[in-house]
């Protein structure tokens, strides 16, 4: 399982950007299966990588949103695969033990059965990095995270090969999700004049009436973007409404991480190959949630938006045992509940009664060109964090079918958007009188959804979490306590 942190779908070969150069996931693509309408239902950290273990809805797993941490307590994917015989390791960040950070995660069910682990609970720090064992001792790497924790993902899986132990290996990258933290030679990759912008990027106006918003205290505006505290933007950015130059280097430089990733899928494809474990083993290359870039008037580095730019992810899964490449999947799946079910049921194991997502082993065995659902939910729970970064104060709830996308708050609807006419989300339709009808029908599915699930309005979860620390606090003390006790490691 490979995990690109904050990695839109469309900025990738396979999924037909100009610029970006992704070899070894178009190589995947191409030996695999693609799905081509992948969502995320809840796109943020947290919740997206509690329902990723789970099968279940972030309200459900008990995560409303990032930073608290998760009931062990529950049937997840780990603890399965182990009673089954596999050795289960996890790398990278793991977000799932509430506010520490970096953090560190102690064996046990704090771990959610993942009997391997070399990483830390929160954090992006790409260049200088700290991660933990089986003890409080921090180790401290130079080297660029995703190259030393693909090193770590190899090590894990030759120490399973060698006992003669199938192996669930779970490698977690944070690129590329903001801070532009890389080596020079990625960071250059891209001449930032050259690139191509996401359609309707920039746009000055929409974006200073958005940074407008954002500086207000209460937030009651007929979009989704206010909701956010200005003081949840991109260290380094000193100005409101990012200029065309702004988002063109953020962008290159998104693309510079991409291409790190890649490098690094390449590594973990030959390992692969060198050990003759391709054909037998799954392969599963995915993200939480994309990144605004821009659009719709967001500034680069939101997510937690309905619209495409944040909620629809790469997903591809490469078995050549079983899958025939080459095939793309136009159904809808939601990545964040599906995959566990998909991954138990290829297996051969039994899923948990407690699952709420879809399996969509038929879709990738290609014995059925039938969906596996008719419509991907998206959530996005109350977090007022004490009126510091990352709130969103008012909870939305939607609805994306093959036809439409159409979101609303408690209080209102929001959006609709027709997927056919306007598949870049640009022609806001609710209200019209002309589409009443159909904004009535989604309206009632979204209700019912909640009803059907167990969700509601008023869920929240109780600031501070344990051990919560502001980016700023958090900073401190990993430059005052962390790193002054850490062990250096090649």
């Amino acid at each position: 399982m490979i995990y690109a942190d904050q990695m839109r779908y469309d900025c990738a070969g396979f999924s037909g950007n100009p610029d970006v150069k992704t070899p070894n996931i178009d190589r995947l693509a191409n030996e695999g299966v693609c799905f081509d309408e992948a969502f995320t239902s809840y796109p943020l950290c947290t919740p997206f990588r509690g329902s990723l273990l789970t099968g279940k809805y972030a309200h459900q797993v008990g995560l409303y949103s990032n930073h608290f941490p998760i009931n062990p307590d529950q049937p997840s994917l780990a603890p399965i695969l182990n009673e089954a015989g596999y050795k289960s390791g996890y790398i990278g960040k793991w977000h799932l033990y509430g506010g520490p950070k970096p953090g560190f995660v102690p064996p046990g069910p704090d771990r959610m059965g993942f009997d391997h682990f070399v990483g830390y609970n929160r954090g992006h720090y790409y260049t200088d990095a700290i991660f933990y064992r089986d003890t409080d001792q921090p180790y401290r790497c130079k080297r660029y995270e995703p190259d030393f924790q693909t090193d770590h993902t190899i090590e894990f899986m030759e120490s399973a090969r060698d006992s003669g132990d199938p192996f669930l290996a779970y490698v977690c990258f944070g690129p590329p999700h903001f801070p532009m933290d890389m080596p020079e030679h990625w960071r250059n990759m891209y001449d930032p004049d050259k690139i191509t912008l996401p359609k309707g990027t920039p746009n000055p106006e929409l974006q200073k009436r958005r940074a407008q918003e954002r500086t207000a205290q209460e937030f009651d505006g007929d979009n989704n973007f206010g909701e956010q505290s200005k003081t949840d933007k991109i260290e380094g950015q000193d100005t409101e409404v990012e200029s065309e130059a702004q988002i063109r280097k953020f962008v290159a430089e998104y693309y510079g991480m991409i291409s790190s990733v890649d490098f690094n899928v390449g590594r973990l494809l030959n390992w692969l190959d060198a050990q003759d474990l391709a054909k037998d083993t799954i392969v599963v290359f995915f993200s939480d949630h994309g990144d605004m870039l821009g659009q719709h008037g967001a500034y680069c580095g939101l997510k937690r938006q309905a619209y495409r730019a944040a909620a629809q992810v790469p997903l591809l899964v490469r078995y050549p045992a079983q899958f025939a490449a080459g095939k793309r999947v136009s159904s809808l799946v939601d990545v964040a509940v599906d995959t566990m079910p998909t991954l138990l049921e290829t297996c051969g194991e039994t899923i948990p009664d407690s699952v709420q997502g879809i399996s969509y082993l038929s879709l990738l065995k290609g014995n059925s060109d039938t969906p596996t659902r008719d419509h991907v939910q998206y959530e996005l729970m109350k977090a007022d964090f004490g009126g510091r970064s990352e709130r969103h104060v008012k909870p939305e709830r939607g609805i994306r079918t093959k036809d439409w996308l159409y979101v609303r708050k408690e209080d209102r609807p929001l959006y609709l958007f027709d997927q056919n006419a306007d598949r870049d989300e640009v022609v806001n339709l609710v209200n019209d009188p002309a589409y009443a009808d159909i904004q009535a029908e989604l309206d009632a599915r979204v209700l019912r959804n909640m009803a059907e699930t167990g969700d509601a309005w008023n869920l929240e979860m109780d600031f501070p979490s344990p051990g919560f620390m502001t980016h700023a606090e958090g900073k401190t003390y990993l430059e005052e306590v962390v790193k002054p006790a850490a062990i250096e490691v090649p």
